[in-house]
C-alpha cells in the first residue's frame, strides 16, 4: 500500500493535505489524499475557490482540470470586474491579444493584496509568452504537462493564494488586538494617573510649628507605590509621624498602603494610646485584612516639642536616625517585628530626648538600595555621613541635599523603587 500524505495549508478544505507522519520528503509516486474540511458544512460550492476563466482558446484538459479544483463563476472578460472583487483564480489564455492580456492584468489590484486573484496563464504546447507577462503570473501551464503535473500546479497556485488571503487574515485579527490593546493602554493610564492624583490628594497637609521644621518628599518609582508616611497633628506640640514600605509595588502596594493609613488614622482618633500598644492593635487589624503573605514596615514616633521628648516603635522598618546638633548620631531601633506577619506581635516603645538642633532623619529602603552602574548600593552609611555633614541646613535644605547625593551616586542609572524621605528639625 502506498504511503499518503495529507498536509493542510488552505483555507478551502476541498484543496487540504495532512501532514506526513514521517520526517521524510515525499516520495514520488505517494498518494496524496484530498480531505473534505468542516468549513463546507455539506455544500461544496463553500469548500473551493472562485475562478474565472478568459480565453475561448483554452484546452479542454486545461479547463476540465480548472472547474475539476474550483468553482468557475464567470467566462470571458466581461467576467473581469468578478475577478477583481474576490475571486481566488484567473486563468488567462496567453494567445489573447496582448493588449486585451495587459488590459486584465491592470484591472487588478497589486501583488501581494489580499483582493488580488492568482493568476495562471495558460499556454498552447510550443508558444511562448511575453516574459513582461510571465512576471506578472503566479504559475504557468500547458498542454505539455501531465494530467498529475497539471493539477500540482494548479493546487499549487491556489494553495500560495489560500496562505496569502490567511496571512491577511490573521494580520487584520493583529491590528484589531493591537488596536484593543492601545485602548486598553489609554484607559489604564489615564486610571493609573487618576489613582496617582487621588494617592498625593491623601498625602498629610503641610505642618507648620514654630519649633519644629518638617520636610518631606515622595518620589514613587510607578504612576502610584507602596510607600506611605503621613503627619498626625495631635494637639498643643505634640506631631505623629509614620513612614511605611508595603511589599510590592504598583497598585496592589498602593492599596495596602492606602489600607495601612487607614488602620493607623483610625486608632490615632480613637484615644490617646502610648504608641506600642497603638501598633500593636494596628498589626492586628492589618493582619486581618490583609492577604496571607503580604506585610509592611513602619516606623511611628510621637514628638512632644514643649517637653523635648520623642517616643516611637519601629515595626520592621529601616532604622531612622536623629543626627545631634554636636553631629553624633542615635538610631530608632526599639519596636518589633513586621506589620501582617504575627496577629499578636508584641512591641516594644522607645524614648529619647530631644534639643534644639538636633534633626531627625524618616526613609524608606528605596532611597539606601539605589544603585549605581558599577552594583554598589548608596546605603546608610552614606545617607547617615551625608545628613551629619549637612546638619546645620535648614530641613528642606537638608532634604534636597540628601536627594542630591543619592542622585549623584546613581549617576543616571533609574531608581527601581519608591522613595520617601522626611526631615524634622528642632528649632
Amino acid at each position: 500500500m502506498k504511503p499518503r500524505t495529507l498536509i493542510r495549508t488552505s483555507p478551502w478544505p476541498a484543496l487540504v493535505e495532512a501532514p506526513p507522519h514521517r520526517s521524510s520528503p515525499r516520495a514520488a509516486g505517494d498518494e496524496v489524499e484530498l480531505v473534505p474540511g468542516p468549513a463546507s458544512d455539506g455544500d461544496p460550492a463553500l469548500a473551493r475557490p472562485r475562478a474565472v476563466i478568459v480565453g475561448d482558446l483554452l484546452s479542454a484538459r486545461i479547463r476540465e482540470a480548472v472547474e475539476a479544483q474550483t468553482t468557475v463563476e464567470g467566462h470571458g472578460f466581461e467576467a473581469l470586474p468578478a475577478a477583481a472583487a474576490g475571486a481566488d483564480l484567473l486563468v488567462l489564455h496567453a494567445d489573447l491579444p496582448e493588449e486585451e492580456l495587459r488590459g486584465a492584468l491592470r484591472g487588478l489590484v497589486p501583488r501581494g493584496s489580499a483582493g488580488r486573484p492568482a493568476v495562471l496563464l495558460a499556454l498552447q504546447f510550443g508558444r511562448s509568452a511575453d516574459p513582461d507577462l510571465l512576471e506578472e503570473a503566479d504559475e504557468l501551464v500547458s498542454d505539455a504537462l501531465s494530467d498529475a503535473e497539471l493539477q500540482l500546479r494548479l493546487r499549487s497556485v491556489l494553495r500560495g493564494r489560500g496562505a496569502l488571503v490567511e496571512l491577511h487574515r490573521k494580520n487584520a485579527e493583529l491590528a484589531s488586538l493591537y488596536a484593543r490593546l492601545e485602548s486598553l493602554a489609554g484607559r489604564m493610564g489615564d486610571e493609573l494617573r487618576l489613582a496617582s492624583h487621588v494617592q498625593r490628594s491623601l498625602l498629610p497637609p503641610p505642618f507648620a510649628h514654630e519649633r519644629l521644621e518638617v520636610a518631606r518628599e515622595y518620589i514613587p518609582v510607578r504612576e502610584i507605590g507602596g510607600d506611605y508616611y503621613d503627619l498626625v497633628p495631635l494637639g498643643g506640640d505634640r506631631l505623629a509621624f509614620a513612614l511605611g514600605d508595603v511589599m510590592g509595588k504598583g497598585v496592589p502596594a498602593a492599596l495596602l498602603a492606602a489600607n495601612l493609613k487607614a488602620c493607623l488614622r483610625a486608632h490615632l482618633q480613637g484615644g490617646d494610646l502610648a504608641p506600642a500598644e497603638l501598633i500593636a492593635r494596628v498589626n492586628r487589624l492589618f493582619w486581618e485584612v490583609t492577604p496571607k503573605g503580604l506585610f509592611a514596615s513602619l516606623f511611628f514616633g510621637v514628638m512632644d516639642i514643649g517637653r523635648g521628648v520623642l517616643e516611637f516603635v519601629n515595626a520592621g522598618h529601616d532604622h531612622p536616625f536623629l543626627v545631634r546638633a554636636d553631629g553624633t548620631l542615635r538610631d530608632l531601633d526599639e519596636g518589633g517585628t513586621v506589620l501582617g506577619l504575627l496577629e499578636d506581635a508584641v512591641y516594644q516603645r522607645g524614648a529619647m530626648a530631644v534639643e534644639p538642633g538636633d534633626v531627625l532623619v524618616l526613609f524608606s529602603d528605596g532611597l539606601t538600595d539605589r544603585g549605581n552602574g558599577e552594583g554598589e548600593l548608596f546605603g546608610v552609611a552614606r545617607l547617615k555621613e551625608a545628613a551629619r555633614l549637612n546638619r546645620a541646613a535648614g530641613a528642606r535644605l537638608l532634604l534636597y541635599s540628601l536627594l542630591a547625593e543619592v542622585q549623584g551616586f546613581a549617576r543616571g542609572l533609574p531608581a527601581e523603587d519608591d522613595m520617601t524621605l522626611i526631615v524634622a528639625r528642632l528649632l
